[in-house]
C-alpha cells in the first residue's frame, strides 16, 4: 500500500492510468478555475454523472456594490454541465434534502469537492460508494478552513502546498490522501500563483482518484492542529494590516496576494484595486493613509507606501450603467 503524504504529481502513481478502472465522479464547487480547472482534468479521465455547484457565502459589501457584482449563480460550472452532458444541482446551505435526493438519483462512486462553500452532513457523505474526497489548497492542516490562500499571505508562508483528504464530519480533518508543496515568491499575486499551481493540484487529484479507483491507497491521519491559526473567513472591512508596524513590503505583499478576497478600504463600484510592489520611502501620511488621484493612488505605510491603480470591470461597469441609463429615459420622459 502506498501512504498518500507526499504523493506528487509526476511520480510515478501506484496504478498506472492505463489499467486504472473508471469511477463515476460527481463533481462539487463553486464558479471559477480555482474548481474548474481541477474538474476539467478530472473529466479527461473519469466518468462526469453530476456536477454540483455550491452558492458562495453572501458578503455585504454596501447595496450599490453588491447589485454590480451579483451574478447570475452558476455560471461554469451549469455550462460545463451542458457540455459534458451530465446532470446539474445547484446547492445552498439549506439544499441538503434536494442534494442527497440528487446523489442518490446519479449513484457515484465518488464525490470530489474543490472549492466547495460550506460542511456537508454525514448522510450525504455515505451515499458515494467509495467516499468524498476534498481539493484544499494548503499543507493541511495548516490553514484549514475557507480562506487558505488570504492567510497564507497574511502570515508571509514562503511555503504552500496542496492537500487531497478524505472528508469526515469536520472542517478539513480528514485523512490525507496526497500532497504537494510549492513556494509562496514575495509579491507574487494570487493570480499568478494560480497559474502555477491549479494545473499541478488538479494533476495531483487526478493521480489520487486514480490510486483509489486501484485501491492502492493508504489514507494517513493528519497532525494535531494545535496551534494553527484556522483559516477563517473575514467579513468587509474587518482590519487585518498593523498599519504602525508592517512594512511596506509585507503590505504589499498580502494585498497583492489576498485581493481576490480582501480589500481593506472602501470598494469602488465597477472597479478593483490593482495593488503594486512597496516603494521605500520616509511616510508623508501616517500609516493606512489612502490617496488617490484619478485611476491611480497609493497607500501609507510605516517606511515608504503601496501604489495602487483601479481596474475597470466591464460586467459591473455595465449593470451600474443599466439602472442610470433607464433613469435618464424617465427623466427626459417626465
Amino acid at each position: 500500500m502506498t501512504h498518500g503524504v507526499d504523493f506528487e504529481p509526476g511520480e510515478t502513481p501506484p496504478c498506472p492510468k492505463a489499467t486504472a478502472p473508471r469511477l463515476r465522479v460527481v463533481f462539487a464547487g463553486m464558479d471559477g478555475r480555482f474548481s474548474t480547472v481541477p474538474l476539467q482534468a478530472l473529466a479527461r479521465r473519469h466518468q462526469l454523472v453530476g456536477l454540483v455547484h455550491s452558492l458562495p457565502r453572501p458578503v455585504r459589501r454596501g447595496w450599490l456594490v453588491d447589485w454590480a457584482r451579483a451574478g447570475s449563480g452558476a455560471g461554469n460550472l451549469r455550462r460545463f454541465a451542458e457540455y459534458l452532458g451530465c446532470p446539474f444541482f445547484s446547492a445552498g446551505r439549506s439544499a441538503g434534502r434536494g442534494l442527497t435526493a440528487f446523489l442518490q438519483q446519479v449513484r457515484p462512486d465518488l464525490l470530489c469537492l474543490s472549492n466547495f462553500s460550506f460542511l456537508l452532513p454525514p448522510e450525504i457523505l455515505e451515499i458515494p460508494r467509495r467516499g468524498t474526497i476534498n481539493l484544499h489548497l494548503s499543507l493541511l492542516p495548516r490553514h484549514r478552513g475557507p480562506n487558505p490562500w488570504l492567510w497564507m499571505f497574511h502570515d508571509q508562508d514562503r511555503t504552500g502546498g496542496v492537500s487531497v483528504h478524505l472528508v469526515d464530519e469536520g472542517e478539513d480533518s480528514g485523512p490525507l490522501l496526497g500532497t504537494l508543496e510549492h513556494e509562496v515568491p514575495e509579491g507574487i499575486t494570487a493570480g499568478e500563483l494560480a497559474d502555477e499551481v491549479l494545473p499541478r493540484a488538479a494533476e495531483l487529484l487526478v493521480d489520487v482518484v486514480d490510486a483509489l479507483a486501484c485501491g492502492s491507497l493508504l489514507p494517513v491521519p493528519q497532525a494535531s492542529p494545535d496551534g494553527l491559526r484556522r483559516a477563517r473567513f473575514v467579513p468587509p472591512g474587518e482590519a487585518l494590516i498593523d498599519w504602525p508596524t508592517w512594512p511596506a513590503s509585507r503590505v504589499s505583499h498580502f494585498l497583492r496576494g489576498a485581493s481576490l478576497w480582501y480589500e481593506p478600504f472602501p470598494p469602488i463600484p465597477g472597479f478593483v484595486r490593482r495593488y503594486g510592489p512597496a516603494l521605500p520611502g520616509k511616510p508623508e501620511d501616517p500609516p493606512g493613509t489612502l490617496r488617490q488621484a484619478m485611476r491611480t493612488g497609493w497607500v501609507a505605510c510605516c517606511d515608504g507606501r503601496v501604489p495602487f491603480r483601479l481596474q475597470a470591470v466591464p460586467r459591473e461597469l455595465w449593470r451600474l450603467g443599466l439602472p442610470l441609463a433607464l433613469g435618464a429615459g424617465l427623466w427626459a420622459l417626465a
